[in-house]
Formats: structure tokens, C-alpha cells, sequence
């Protein structure tokens, strides 16, 4: 599995932000900066509201993400954290990742294309060794089956490039609302601080 997609067992660096809000404050003063995460129909976005970032906050956890007005792009990354109290404020812990249902269906994506492909590969090619059938008369189960492997990977990389921004945009949020300074954080494994 490529380390692209950051699946949730694997090693993320972390966000550590201090602030000087009290939790209480921080929670509220995140929940007025943001739109609740709700579906609607009619919207450009898809979201309710028309603030620059949805989100939830649910008692000490935070899951924001940047709202996209003209186009759609659910591999871009979402903050996911946690707000603890300290000495002085708040200590913010998260970190960025796609949502979990973008994970599961590219993982799904995946399985599928590498098990239903490669038995069309391994057929295909049986059939080629043994003279059933001559390579220059059917290539589609030789080449389609690779093709739906790298597309898959080669379109989640090319969306989280497009994405980037995003990572940028959320920090500076998260450090505007909160009045934050940043902590440089080391690279550990963020599957404690992923809200369920």
C-alpha cells in the first residue's frame, strides 16, 4: 500500500497547538467560526451555511475541513484533533487526513482491482502461455487490470496534491480562532487522537 494514503495505523506528524483560551472558550469560539457539517441539496459547496470551514466539534474532539464553493474534491485533508487542558489555556492535538469513508472506498478500490483484476491478468496470461489464445489477439486482460491499479493510486496522489492548500488554510484557521502558537511535533502514531 502506498504511503500516500495515510491510512490510520500508519505514522502522521502531529499538531500541537498552545493556546491561551480556557477549553470551554476554545470549543465555543471554534464552533462560531465554523458551519455544522450538514448535507444540503442546493448548495454550491453541498454543506449548510457559508462560512470558510465546516466542521464539528463534539466535547474535547474537533474534525474541520475547508469548504469548496466551485468544486469537489473529497481527498482533500481534514483536521481531526483533540482539546486539552493545560497550564495557561488549551493544548491542541491533531492532525490532517482524509475522511474515513474516502479511505475505505479507496481501499475497497484497490482489493477489488488487484483481486478480480489479477485473476483476469493470471487468466489472460495462462491462456497466452498455453497457446489458447495469442497475445496480439486479446491484450485487454493483460493491460486493463494494471491500469485500474495505478489509476486508483495515481488519483488519490494527483487529488491530495490538489489538496495541499488546504492544510495551509485550516492551521492558520485553527491558530486565528484560537489565538495559537504553533509547537513543532515529531512524527507518531495519530490513531489516539482519530475521533471514532
Amino acid at each position: 500500500m502506498p504511503a500516500a494514503f495515510e491510512f490510520s495505523a500508519m505514522k502522521k506528524k502531529l499538531i500541537i497547538l498552545h493556546s491561551p483560551m480556557a477549553p470551554a472558550d476554545a470549543t465555543d469560539a471554534l464552533r462560531r467560526s465554523m458551519d455544522e457539517e450538514r448535507w444540503k441539496l442546493f448548495s454550491r459547496s453541498g454543506f449548510h451555511g457559508d462560512r470558510d470551514v465546516i466542521g464539528d466539534v463534539y466535547r474535547n474532539s474537533i474534525h474541520l475541513q475547508k469548504r469548496r464553493r466551485f468544486s469537489r474534491n473529497d481527498f482533500a485533508p481534514h483536521v481531526y484533533g483533540s482539546l486539552e487542558p493545560e497550564p495557561g489555556g488549551t493544548k491542541i492535538t491533531g492532525h490532517f487526513s482524509t475522511s474515513d469513508f474516502v479511505k475505505a472506498f479507496m481501499l475497497l478500490w484497490l482489493l477489488a482491482a488487484i483481486v478480480i483484476g489479477g485473476a483476469v491478468f493470471a487468466a489472460t496470461l495462462h491462456d497466452v502461455l498455453t497457446g489458447k489464445q495469442r497475445l496480439d489477439e486479446d491484450q485487454v486482460g493483460l493491460i486493463a487490470p494494471p491500469i485500474m491499479i495505478l489509476f486508483g493510486i495515481g488519483f488519490f496522489t494527483i487529488s491530495r496534491l490538489f489538496g495541499q492548500g488546504d492544510e495551509t488554510f485550516l492551521l492558520e484557521h485553527l491558530q486565528s480562532v484560537l489565538k495559537a502558537s504553533r509547537e513543532e511535533a515529531s512524527v507518531h502514531a495519530a490513531t489516539a487522537i482519530h475521533p471514532s
